[in-house]
């Protein structure tokens, strides 16, 4: 039995080479390439036609989801597993949709990432911490929202004023700028936006304000103000 050809996608490079070398020390493993952002992955994928594909979801250009989207629109035999730190249930229904194999936390430990690698290379699903009912659920949850609708599902859990300096955010207004617009101090607002990028489990800039324009357009599609 050959080796298992792989191509690893992640916009830092030190977990990158990490990968590499935990994965190379396998004697049935063998990295053939790497990408650093969405586009890159989508090209050496085609270049250097892995066997499977470990990637981040979140990346520059494009994100690891939609990278995937590409490549298996063009190659519907494409094996791929994400590796992310952030295992939410909105992530999980787009890769499950996208028709990608599987989702492991990055915290997962060596073996067990090499049994996922394995796994999907053999043609097989693995989705970490999900067991078929929680599996179930999440695709009937999710099925019933539109992709412009998921923004406004996650909001839920914001106040009025959280949703309001998110909408402020869309348009491209700074910490002091929406500030002077809601009568509040700067540190305020950065407080405010703290507290979102908490209960929205965001962690970057970018991620913050792609979700707060997610929401704008989602409350204009309903006629809501924006």
């Amino acid at each position: 039995m050959g080796k298992i050809r792989l191509l690893i996608a992640d916009d830092h490079t030190i977990l990158r080479q990490g990968l590499v070398d935990i994965l190379e020390k396998y004697d049935d493993i063998c990295v053939v390439a790497e990408a650093e952002d969405g586009n890159s992955l989508v090209s050496k994928y085609f270049t250097f036609l892995p066997d499977v594909v470990l990637s981040d979801i979140e990346m520059p250009n494009l994100n690891g989801i939609e990278a995937a989207q590409e490549i298996l629109k063009r190659d519907t035999s494409a094996k791929i597993l994400f590796l992310s730190m952030y295992n939410s249930e909105e992530d999980f229904y787009k890769i499950y949709q996208a028709k990608a194999l599987g989702l492991i936390p990055k915290e997962i430990i060596k073996n067990e990432l090499v049994h996922a690698i394995r796994t999907v290379y053999n043609g097989d699903k693995y989705f970490l911490g999900k067991s078929e009912t929680e599996i179930k659920a999440i695709i009937t949850k999710y099925s019933t929202i539109s992709s412009s609708s998921f923004a406004e599902a996650r909001s839920t859990t914001l106040t009025p004023t959280e949703k309001n300096v998110l909408l402020f955010i869309a348009e491209g207004k700074t910490s002091q700028e929406i500030a002077n617009l809601t009568h509040k101090s700067k540190r305020t607002v950065d407080s405010i936006r703290s507290a979102i990028m908490s209960k929205l489990n965001l962690h970057t800039l970018p991620q913050l304000i792609k979700y707060a324009m997610e929401l704008s357009f989602a409350a204009k599609q309903k006629g809501k103000p924006s």
